[in-house]
């Protein structure tokens, strides 16, 4: 089970998130920036248009197959968690398909997650000690 985490994701400053479970995916790493992969659907949900997003490149999944990566814009992200407030941090939203979000190993790093079991779907925050493990929120598909 990879790790999965709660976040609310909203256009830059805007009031208004939708929460969603996300899949903090350390294989998902392209480029030196915070990227977040929205479905189509979450994606419209946020005001995104996917069918008029910019082709920010191809790059190849396991199998060498091309895999267009279309760039929506900006939005924030935090990490939601019942014992205390964490901050919000932007990031390109992007859409490459799928079902899921997943966050890239740039943006895991700067919300501060570490997954410290991934097979188990365990992690922590960055400045939790390894005692401190959390489990992971159910996963989410959006259709």
């Amino acid at each position: 089970m990879p790790v999965w985490v709660r976040v609310s994701i909203r256009a830059p400053g805007s009031s208004t998130s939708i929460s969603t479970s996300a899949a903090a995916n350390t294989m998902f790493s392209i480029g030196p920036r915070p990227l977040i992969n929205l479905p189509a659907t979450l994606a419209s949900r946020l005001g995104f248009d996917v069918r008029a997003a910019r082709l920010l490149m191809t790059a190849r999944d396991a199998g060498g197959r091309p895999l267009p990566i279309y760039e929506l814009g900006l939005v924030e992200v935090k990490v939601e968690v019942p014992d205390r407030e964490t901050d919000w941090v932007r990031a390109i939203a992007i859409h490459l398909g799928g079902s899921v979000v997943l966050l890239n190993d740039v943006l895991i790093e700067e919300l501060g997650l570490v997954p410290e079991r991934p097979g188990t779907g365990l992690w922590r925050f960055r400045d939790e000690s390894s005692d401190s493990l959390r489990r992971s929120a159910e996963p989410e598909y959006w259709p």
